[in-house]
């Protein structure tokens, strides 16, 4: 605060009149220009040679220090309270608005503040920052997770101590999600925590063997995709997507042109293929005559050959039936498809085949059984053709004779299994040796019923009903007699019981 105008011309007039007086109060050297003295009231101060309010006061006439600022005293280096002492109550040693110096304000970033030893100083940080960097003053760093957690494998610094994943602060990994079968590649693998394809998580540490997805956490394949010998899916089976290893292939062809190998890994190691080169590796043979065996025994493209007009065609095996005012042929045996066997029937449906020791075909219609026998140049039996093969010159109640005998035949009574219940099962064509008619025809009696081309009227929705003769393995003895003829079924009837044999009315 300044002295008033009148104060400065008062002096100016009187300074002659009371220096004394003056130079007393303020104990001010008079030779001093540079100096600064305050009064003995306090009342005002010399500075540079001149004199100014103290501050202390705002009337220099009552000779009283009056308090500034309704008495308040404040940290300027001043009295302003006029008790003779400057700043008092204030602590620049631990006073944060003051610290080291009146006016000097700690102030640190993101953090609550203390004044020690009159110097600023972090207390504490605030919520959701830490100090982790020494070098930085204040609470640097936000934290990314406020309240802070646990520290988790997932990319993020839970706990805010400006480590991320740390190994010592994580929990302790999955026990369940990698596959650690024992005996294959999987066996030992390890779980980490590692950021991949931008994903921080917990990670199966397989070996090189094994066939996973890296960004998948458990990476396993649902199966394996290459074909490489080792058990890629962990799964206790090598290369187990890829059927078929090891088994017998060839080079497409038929019978004596057919070259056989091993199937085995392609070289790209995505799929198999057929090493000629390897066992079995039958050597393709020479062109052969053709025996119907679903065999291209001649080499030509055709398998078992039937058109009468083929020098190559095959020759059925068929007998000749002459009495009773009948002279036909007649199959041998049960007919059966091309190619089959003692235990397997074949898939080929080109013609019918007479040949013993293999499964008969059955499971068709009366129409397949016609057409088999046409592709074969011959046809369906006729009821009196089938009945005379049978019971033969003699007119015989069975094939063999009149007299039912049960182990004769595969009928009901026969058990094909020994031991335990009585077994009912289709045999192979002429298996039983004394099943069979004067004129040398196998199992016309038992083992599978069989179509002839002899129709007996049809269903109420026009569907032609056929005698199935012969009986089968599971019919008794009044069915597998040559003159039982109560057997019918539609057209369209299909059994595993149920097969057929061919006629022609001339010689194969």
């Amino acid at each position: 605060m300044r002295f008033k105008h009148s104060l400065f011309r008062r002096l100016s007039k009187e300074w002659t009149i009371a220096p004394l007086i003056l130079l007393a109060a303020c104990e001010v050297d008079p030779f001093c220009v540079t100096c600064e003295s305050t009064s003995s009231d306090g009342s005002f101060v010399v500075r540079d040679g001149s004199l100014e309010d103290s501050g202390l006061h705002n009337e220099i006439d009552s000779g009283v220090c009056i308090p500034d600022d309704g008495g308040l005293e404040l940290c300027d280096e001043l009295d302003n309270d006029c008790d003779g002492l400057v700043d008092e109550g204030f602590d620049l040693e631990t006073d944060i608005f003051n610290c080291g110096g009146c006016g000097s304000e700690c102030i640190i970033a993101n953090a609550n503040v203390a004044c020690v030893s009159a110097k600023c100083a972090v207390s504490s940080c605030l919520e959701g920052f830490e100090d982790v960097r020494s070098s930085e003053e204040g609470c640097e760093y936000r934290c990314p997770v406020f309240p802070v957690l646990a520290e988790d494998c997932n990319g993020v610094d839970d706990d805010c101590d400006g480590l991320i994943d740390e190994a010592k602060d994580l929990p302790a990994p999955p026990t369940d999600l990698c596959r650690t079968t024992a005996n294959t590649p999987c066996a030992g693998t390890t779980t980490v925590c590692t950021e991949r394809g931008g994903t921080t998580t917990w990670y199966c540490n397989y070996d090189e063997a094994v066939e996973f997805e890296e960004l998948i956490p458990n990476g396993i394949a649902l199966e394996e995709t290459l074909c490489d010998g080792f058990d890629g899916d962990c799964d206790g089976v090598v290369d187990d997507s890829f059927e078929g290893l090891g088994d017998e292939c060839d080079n497409g062809e038929l019978g004596a042109c057919r070259d056989v190998g091993a199937i085995v890994c392609s070289n790209d190691q995505r799929a198999t293929q057929c090493d000629l080169s390897l066992p079995p590796d039958a050597v393709a043979g020479a062109p052969g005559p053709e025996v119907c065996n679903s065999v291209d025994d001649d080499c030509d493209g055709i398998v078992d050959n039937s058109d009468p007009a083929d020098p190559a065609r095959i020759i059925d095996d068929m007998v000749r039936v002459d009495h009773s005012g009948l002279d036909f042929y007649i199959y041998a045996y049960e007919a059966s498809r091309p190619g089959a066997t003692a235990s397997d029937a074949g898939v080929s449906t080109s013609r019918a085949c007479s040949q013993p020791g293999v499964l008969p075909w059955t499971t068709l219609g009366y129409s397949a059984a016609a057409s088999a026998c046409a592709n074969a140049g011959h046809r369906l039996c006729t009821a009196a053709e089938w009945s005379a093969a049978c019971s033969g010159a003699g007119t015989t109640t069975y094939p063999y004779g009149n007299s039912y005998q049960a182990n004769i035949c595969n009928g009901a009574d026969f058990d094909s299994i020994p031991g335990g219940m009585v077994d009912h099962i289709t045999s192979e064509t002429g298996g039983f040796a004394g099943c069979v008619s004067d004129s040398g025809a196998f199992d016309l009696s038992g083992n599978v019923k069989e179509w002839t081309d002899d129709s007996r009227g049809t269903t109420s929705n026009g569907t032609p009903i056929y005698v199935i003769r012969g009986g089968s393995h599971e019919s008794p003895e009044l069915g597998l007699s040559c003159a039982t003829d109560l057997s019918r079924a539609t057209e369209d009837t299909a059994l595993s019981t149920l097969g057929f044999r061919c006629c022609s009315d001339s010689a194969p």
